[in-house]
């Protein structure tokens, strides 16, 4: 599962890996469980945690929608064909 945690300057953190979050004082904090449900125990994980003053939103995602696609190396030769490479010089 994946979160997207917005914060109040406008910046856009993500949390992968993480089955449930609760807040901890002035933290919100994230965490894995490995029973892979939204239960936070004694052997959950923790996995980062944001001061809650800064969050302004937070968004659950079941299956990430940004997936792996091919970047190519330079532009096109005007037929739509690209050159893939390495991507090292």
């Amino acid at each position: 599962m994946v979160f997207e945690v917005v914060l109040s300057d406008s910046e856009t953190q993500v949390v992968r890996g993480a089955n449930a979050y609760v807040q901890e004082g002035p933290l919100t904090t994230f965490f894995s469980s490995p029973r892979s449900r939204a239960q936070i125990d004694s052997r959950s994980e923790r996995l980062g945690s944001f001061r809650t003053a800064d969050i302004r939103r937070i968004v659950r995602r079941d299956v990430e929608e940004v997936g792996l696609r091919a970047v190519p190396d330079g532009a096109d030769d005007g037929y739509g064909h690209y050159v893939f490479g390495t991507g090292r010089p």
